[in-house]
């Protein structure tokens, strides 16, 4: 399909979005909640830090099982058990809070990486990069109304009010996600005969895929700068209240409302054809590290909305650019469980934002952390210096995939 507006690409888009509004509005309520019961700074960055680390982990599972058994089947469970998850929500406790993290962390992990296989099986290659780039859009766009929505009705309602909310909408979630799920063709996993097991075949064998350059490299580069993401959305918030300050919602209103503008025009920069995206690589990367370093200097109204704009044009980009790219290096066999791989690294970044980067605050200050936040920014520009994968090794790729 060559029409990434297709009613079909249309659902899948409003699902996820549907989704993923109910994430932010949690990720943005969720640390005030988790402070009338008695956390702190550490308690807050562990359980928000959860979800991402749990995700992280099952990645590489969710891809395997996507592998084995198609993309119809874990994306109805995944919703399913979102839906049920939320529960826990309804009763203040710090550990049952953990817990309910940790497993929408598995659901994360199961939900996204099946839909964007959904994705990429539902267009042509030359749509590719358009299509990941409209599905990263659909899980941003939340971002624009969500957070604002959220800290606004956390001064109205009482939290309980607002996670019963949240659960009376996951469940038409699911079932606008149940009627979907009927519509999608099975995807079919590659013949075992058609894999080979010998490491001289390089990526294209089933213990060679570990030595992808593309994929580890690209890997290390969205770990890196997905730390500062994290660290910017766990803590600017509560920074910004302790300091007085009423301008988070402005902050993620300008940073989002960005992110979305900047995903959708430069949709059609991102090369969808296995090359490198290196033209988008290293100004995004320059973008995040400014963006980040200016929050631990001013909190001043124009340098928010300075590092709102740096950060919404490098997120907006970095992500499907590398995507896309990781997308045509990896074999078609191992599909599943090698994208898991790299969108793990990503959550794990995000993960270590609250994780790592909550001691530095509480250690230090919220400054050093932005200040640190940018500086693993430059390392991942380091970083993606040492990309020189050859055409060849992508071809060969795609060839084993029948592509």
């Amino acid at each position: 399909m060559d029409n990434p507006y297709s009613f079909r690409s249309l659902q899948v888009y409003a699902v996820t979005i549907l989704f993923y509004c109910i994430v932010y509005m949690v990720l943005m309520i969720l640390p005030f909640y988790a402070i009338t019961a008695g956390a702190g700074e550490m308690e807050i960055g562990l359980i928000m830090g959860t979800t991402m680390f749990a995700s992280m982990i099952c990645r590489p599972i969710a891809g395997t099982v996507i592998d084995r058994y198609g993309t119809r089947k874990v994306f109805v469970l995944a919703l399913l058990l979102f839906t049920v998850s939320l529960a826990g929500y309804f009763i203040p406790n710090l550990w049952l809070f953990g817990l309910v993290r940790a497993i929408q962390g598995i659901v994360a992990a199961f939900f996204s990486t099946a839909m964007e296989i959904i994705t990429m099986d539902l267009l042509s290659e030359k749509m590719r990069a358009q299509g990941l780039s409209l599905y990263s859009l659909a899980t941003m766009i939340p971002s624009t109304f969500g957070p604002t929505i959220a800290l606004l009705l956390k001064d109205w309602l009482p939290m309980i009010w607002i996670f019963g909310s949240l659960f009376t909408m996951s469940m038409g979630i699911f079932l606008f996600g149940l009627s979907l799920s009927r519509q999608m063709k099975p995807s079919a996993a590659a013949p075992p005969a058609e894999i080979p097991d010998d490491p001289a075949a390089g990526p294209l064998s089933r213990k060679g895929v570990w030595k992808s350059r593309a994929l580890l490299l690209s890997s290390a580069v969205m770990l890196l700068a997905s730390v500062a993401n994290g660290a910017i959305f766990t803590f600017l918030p509560l920074y910004l209240e302790k300091q007085g300050l009423k301008f988070a919602e402005l902050y993620f209103l300008i940073q989002t409302l960005v992110l979305v503008l900047t995903r959708f025009a430069g949709r059609k920069y991102i090369p969808s054809d296995g090359s490198f995206p290196v033209r988008i690589l290293f100004p995004a990367l320059a973008l995040a590290c400014l963006g980040s370093l200016i929050l631990g200097t001013s909190l001043s109204p124009a340098v928010l909305a300075a590092a709102a704009v740096f950060n919404g044009i490098a997120f907006a980009l970095l992500y499907p650019a590398l995507l896309t790219y990781v997308s045509f290096s990896v074999p078609h066999f191992a599909r599943g469980l090698l994208i898991g791989l790299f969108i793990g690294a990503a959550d794990l970044g995000f993960s270590l934002g609250a994780l790592a980067m909550g001691p530095v605050a509480s250690s230090f200050s919220f400054p050093v952390m932005f200040i640190t936040g940018g500086a693993l920014c430059l390392l991942a520009g380091f970083a993606g210096l040492g990309f020189r994968v050859r055409r060849t090794e992508n071809e060969k790729n795609r060839t084993a995939a029948g592509l």
